[in-house]
């Protein structure tokens, strides 16, 4: 996509890494920035490439995955819009390990090696922003780590919902709140562990539990839910369920 230096420039000043640099410093690196726009499905990049840029995510969402010879796949983290991802690859000399695919339809920023190498060797301020970046993306690894080894499936998937509500929640009242469940079930079910058949049994457990209400994507977290400390945020096992009879359009429509 052909975006002039003076666009670019201007985008890359709301990028945390790059903003409040000098106005020369941030055109100098919109040299080597371009702006990708990805269709669903398509790489980024995939593993044994070479790295070559740090990726802003500005719109849609995408997943990073590690594969295995016989075909599996592990679905490591979902990004969204404004994250970054690609920053600790730029600092060796290895081929990627994970791939990088858009679930939805996507628009990049891709600032390439040299770019982010030029802005670090000129502004100290930016490598301290690289390594928080990197200290959140090692915090985030041992937290997934202990989810894996601790926490069960509902656990996640209230975790998970958590942490969309403390996104739409900040400086709010603790009423109830509708989310948009954005990624596809599937994908969401590979990322927390799980297939998507057990990730419907979950939302129904959450449903019936009256934490929760489900319909297609959207999500709306109960007053029960938001105004409730996590530590009691615990679901009942009752009989019934939105997924058993809610209707096969709503079911469809998450895939």
């Amino acid at each position: 996509m052909n975006t002039s230096i003076d666009d670019l420039s201007l985008v890359l000043g709301e990028v945390a890494l790059f903003r409040g640099l000098p106005a020369a410093l941030v055109a100098e690196v919109a040299r080597s920035t371009h702006v990708e726009s990805v269709p669903k499905g398509r790489a980024v990049y995939t593993a044994g490439e070479r790295p070559r840029a740090l990726y802003q995510v500005m719109s849609g969402h995408l997943k990073v995955a590690v594969s295995s010879l016989e075909g599996g796949e592990k679905v490591i983290a979902i990004l969204s819009p404004g994250q970054i991802f690609g920053v600790a690859e730029l600092f060796g000399d290895s081929p990627y390990v994970s791939s990088v695919e858009a679930v939805t339809p996507v628009v990049l920023l891709a600032v390439a090696r040299d770019g982010v190498f030029r802005a670090m060797d000129q502004e100290p301020c930016v490598m301290r922003r690289i390594l928080s970046a990197l200290a959140e993306r090692q915090s985030s690894i041992e937290r997934d780590i202990a989810a894996d080894c601790f926490q069960s499936g509902t656990a996640k998937v209230v975790d998970y919902l958590r942490r969309l509500e403390d996104g739409k929640l900040a400086g709010a009242a603790r009423v109830e709140l509708e989310l948009e469940l954005e990624i596809p079930k599937h994908v969401l079910a590979a990322r927390l562990g799980f297939t998507p058949e057990t990730l419907s049994r979950i939302f129904r457990e959450l449903s019936d539990s009256g934490l929760i209400e489900v319909n297609g994507r959207q999500v709306t977290l109960t007053e029960r839910f938001t105004g409730q400390p996590p530590a009691e945020r615990r679901p009942a096992r009752r009989g019934g369920s939105w997924f058993d009879h809610g209707g096969d359009a709503a079911r469809a429509s998450w895939n």
